[in-house]
């Protein structure tokens, strides 16, 4: 702690995206002046700043660190009030310990993150086919039934020519009753195979409500919340 502000360990140069202490003071200036503002860092200009080259069309890694800032700030903040109520600061192993420990915790929720975003995908391409495939296999059937039902009605019709035509309705009305049993049962079975089309909308709809609530979990989980 110097001057009322948090200090923080050297910048590693094996990682570009690590913030320095001085950058990480720019960091916290711009992020208390949005929360000022009631509203969010803007961290696609803020990538794009000359304090931030690094950041430059990785506007994803300078969001990543706004969880690390706010942990440092409520740090500082905790051991500043410590300080003014006479109790000593932290050494310089204590905080550092603190900041690796930080850094595993960054390491672990970008992994999280990364392997969420893996899941959806191979949820989205599960739920893809599945949905391909039962359309597929919806559509075959009611051409199928359709078929059945034209053949059935092309015969009921010609039943009915030979009824008028020659009136044997006597000896003919028991086939043609039969007939029409079977175009009843098949539009039952047209009705079926519409009513299951329709349930696979309404499932194809819940795959994708699913699909979204996981897409704001990896959201919310990138930006810390």
């Amino acid at each position: 702690m110097k001057g009322g502000k948090r200090q923080v360990g050297k910048r590693s140069s094996g990682d570009k995206f690590q913030l320095s202490p001085s950058l990480f003071e720019v960091f916290a200036d711009r992020y208390r002046a949005a929360r000022n503002a009631h509203k969010g860092v803007d961290y696609q200009r803020l990538s794009t700043t000359k304090n931030f080259t690094d950041f430059k069309g990785h506007e994803e890694e300078s969001r990543a660190k706004e969880l690390e800032l706010k942990v440092l700030l409520m740090k500082a903040l905790a051991e500043q009030r410590e300080i003014d109520a006479g109790k000593p600061m932290k050494n310089i192993e204590a905080l550092e310990e603190e900041i690796a420990m930080l850094d595993v915790q960054h390491n672990e929720d970008v992994a999280k993150c990364k392997q969420l975003e893996v899941d959806i995908e191979q949820q989205e391409e599960q739920h893809s086919q599945t949905i391909s495939k039962l359309k597929e296999s919806y559509e075959v059937e009611i051409a199928k039934l359709q078929n059945e039902l034209n053949e059935v009605k092309a015969k009921n019709s010609t039943l009915k020519e030979v009824v008028t035509g020659r009136g044997k309705s006597a000896e003919l009305g028991g086939e043609v009753n039969e007939v029409k049993d079977k175009v009843a049962e098949l539009e039952q079975k047209m009705e079926a195979e519409t009513t299951r089309q329709a349930e696979l909308v309404a499932f194809s709809n819940r795959l994708a409500e699913e699909d979204r609530r996981l897409v704001e979990e990896a959201e919310d989980l990138k930006a810390g919340r």
